[in-house]
């Protein structure tokens, strides 16, 4: 996807609910020149000046629209009033969270104790990232990452913390106390870089940083790890291990704890295929012996003793044919004589599949608790270790529609924190331990009135006959003979499952409550290049049957036009990152189809695409398109190459961060600028800080009030006052 290294995607996803350049020749997607490349430099003087040009103009006809201002006012009512709930982390005598809300939207890192019987004591803050800001003079943001990973057991207090400048994927690792609040002045501190970094012991950690040269991968991620020792200067730190360049990503892990703690390298080939090694406190490396063909992303998670992961594909293990979807635990100590280091811990069965690609999964000390989904209703098994067997518990069940999200497993204990959650079901976060009732540690007030709506799980007809699933939220009273105004959203791509939950990212956060509050529907269709049935559905629509993935989009849309749901004049698509580029597509392949379209941090230009941000990396998904099978595919759908004169093309919004290094701004910036050469309609809105999760209503309410502003003057109302601004 077009997330950058892995734990990126794990913490963006995590924290927030996780992508130039060519002009066309008229009516034709063959003709390509080299005009716009100079939008693809991010702070370029020219590329700014026109960018801030752009989000200046495209501001002052967004906030003159008719809605703008009663919208403005809503949202920001609804946030005062509400913030979404924050993921919790238990680690052992104390929990962590990171809580957002609209007076700090930058967040405040708060811990609470834990009395005898498990219960939390009250929070305390020990850093306000906004208070950081200030006294220091930068824009930082926390990107708070999982904690198991981040902070030292078996005591969880010194943590390494990213802060990130302008909330780019490059950040400054700084060591912090807990329980003082405070950094360590002295301590393991790296400068901004694109940098992992996990700890072997109080003195010890491996870290893997690009500065001074270092070796990098394809996406431009640290290649190498070395083991840095407390007091020695960072370039004195000796290489352990390095990996080919060729790489996408390597990211670091840890599992254990005192002298049997080893870090893990987990080398993302690509976005489909993995290869593991732990490496000890001496520096010594063990190449752990496994399939490359996993599951996203690669690991699942660790107990103290063991590594989780979960096959992409039939393998066969000493000598036994596994499946695909298997989920396979690695005892990474010495095994008795005789037995396999490889178990088996469960087997889905036919119409069975782990649910959620970032919170389906988590491990304690030593059990396993994940979530399988059977015809989208879901329930939650544990799997404890008996030997070299796994003894399954079904634990919690929950109806279609209602999601069930594992966080926060406790790695010094058996207890995680569930959360459940869905479009009309305000959160709940609860304490669950096997065999005990759960104990609930914090619930999400209700922003709006559920009882008006209903969510129905409907299918649609593909082109090649295969039946797609999705959710409909829908008015529950339907106006008579009116077509119902509809946004749709979806991802489609690296094998990301995505699951109803209450006002997340995936949907803009509490920004939609002003679409449903005038009737507005939203629909999620379960889309090919998602995981929502397992690693066939993401195989189905990679690289040259890409297109799959689009018809299945298509085909849901057609079937709420048909149905008589709605209209194409009132049908609108949005979507961040990959789900940008499927937006954008939409609005560009089917102009006849949708309305209005919002194309937030995307990718358009697919056959550059791999010259900007990271997107070398994702040529296993899409493609390389210096090879002619795939960029015959790639020309296609490319939103930036289909734009032709003489199409009447929707309305676009399109949304990007100067600081956005996955993606590179250039992708949205020549989209906007190409579809304004044609005489469309585009929107463009450039904020200099933000990264890749730049529209989040917390921290940018404004951004997301213009958001809905174009959705709803346009799906809403009649779209008279849209009128393509000068160039």
């Amino acid at each position: 996807m077009t997330f950058g290294g892995i734990a990126m995607i794990r913490t963006l996803m995590k924290s927030l609910w996780t992508c130039a350049c060519f002009i066309i020749a008229a009516g034709s997607a063959a003709g390509v020149g080299d005009d716009y490349q100079w939008l693809e430099q991010p702070r370029g003087d020219r590329a700014l000046e026109w960018a801030r040009e752009q989000t200046r103009t495209s501001s002052e006809r967004l906030a003159a629209m008719p809605s703008h201002d009663r919208i403005a006012a809503q949202l920001a009512s609804v946030l005062n009033v509400s913030a979404p709930s924050s993921s919790i982390d238990l680690l052992g005598s104390h929990a962590v969270r990171m809580l957002r809300d609209s007076a700090k939207p930058h967040g405040l890192l708060q811990v609470a104790g834990r009395r005898a019987d498990g219960s939390l004591s009250q929070w305390k803050t020990v850093l306000d990232v906004g208070a950081l800001r200030e006294s220091e003079g930068k824009p930082y943001e926390l990107q708070w990452m999982d904690a198991r990973n981040s902070c030292l057991p078996p005591a969880y207090n010194r943590c390494l913390l990213r802060l990130s400048p302008a909330g780019a994927d490059e950040a400054e690792l700084r060591e912090f106390d807990l329980a003082t609040g405070r950094f360590i002045a002295d301590g393991f501190n790296v400068p901004a870089s694109l940098a992992f970094a996990v700890w072997l012991s109080e003195n010890q950690v491996l870290v893997a940083h690009t500065l001074n040269g270092s070796a990098t991968t394809s996406a431009g991620w640290a290649a190498s790890v070395r083991l840095w020792r407390r007091t020695q200067p960072l370039e004195a730190a000796s290489v352990v291990f390095t990996a080919p360049t060729s790489d996408a990503v390597l990211e670091l892990l840890a599992l254990g704890s005192g002298s049997a703690r080893r870090g893990i390298a987990l080398r993302a080939l690509n976005y489909s295929t993995f290869d593991i090694s732990l490496i000890d406190a001496d520096g010594k490396v063990s190449h752990v012996d496994l399939p490359q063909a996993l599951k996203p992303f690669g690991l699942l998670g660790t107990t103290e003793h063991h590594l989780i992961v979960q096959l992409a594909a039939p393998a066969t293990i000493d000598g036994v044919l596994h499946p695909a979807e298997t989920i396979l635990a690695v005892d990474v100590r010495s095994p008795s004589p005789g037995a396999s280091k490889v178990s088996v811990v469960y087997r889905p069965k036919d119409g069975e599949y782990l649910s959620d690609t970032f919170n389906g999964l988590v491990a304690n000390k030593t059990s396993i608790s994940f979530v399988v989904n059977r015809r989208l209703a879901s329930r939650v098994i544990v799997a404890t270790p008996q030997g070299s067997r796994w003894k399954l518990t079904d634990s919690i069940h929950a109806p279609a529609g209602t999601t069930l999200r594992l966080h926060g497993a406790n790695p010094v204990g058996e207890e995680l924190v569930m959360q459940t959650t869905g479009f009309l079901t305000p959160s709940r976060f609860e304490i669950v331990r096997h065999g005990q009732n759960p104990r609930l540690i914090e619930s999400e007030p209700a922003v709006f009135d559920a009882s008006r709506y209903v969510v129905e799980i409907r299918s649609a007809r593909a082109k090649d006959g295969t039946m797609i699933d999705y959710y409909l939220l829908r008015p529950r009273q339907a106006k008579v003979g009116a077509p119902t105004p509809t946004l749709m959203t979806g991802y489609g791509a690296f094998g990301m499952t995505l699951t109803p939950a209450y006002f997340d990212f995936l949907v803009g956060g509490r920004a939609l409550t002003v679409w449903l509050e005038r009737g507005g529907a939203l629909a999620l269709p379960a889309i090919r290049g998602g995981g929502e049935r397992g690693a066939a559905w993401h195989q189905a629509a990679m690289r040259e049957k890409r297109l799959v993935s689009y018809e299945d989009f298509i085909a849901v849309a057609e079937d709420l036009v048909q149905r008589g749901f709605t209209q194409p004049q009132h049908l609108g698509v949005f979507g961040a990152s990959n789900g940008g580029l499927l937006a954008a597509t939409m609005g560009t392949m089917r102009p006849d189809l949708f309305g209005a379209v919002v194309s937030d941090v995307p990718l358009t230009d697919m056959i550059r695409y791999p010259e900007m941000g990271m997107g070398a990396a994702w040529m296993d998904e899409y493609g390389d398109p210096t090879v002619p099978q795939y960029e015959a595919v790639l020309r296609r759908y490319s939103p930036f190459h289909n734009v032709k004169s003489g199409i009447s093309y929707p309305p676009f919004m399109i949304t990007l961060s100067t600081a956005d290094n996955r993606v590179g701004p250039g992708h949205a910036r020549k989209l906007a600028a190409r579809l304004q050469e044609v005489g469309a309609l585009a929107y463009l809105i450039e904020d200099e800080e933000g990264g890749h999760g730049v529209s989040d209503p917390l921290s940018r309410p404004g951004l997301m009030a213009q958001r809905m502003t174009f959705l709803i003057d346009t799906l809403v109302r009649p779209p008279s006052q849209h009128e393509p601004p000068t160039k």
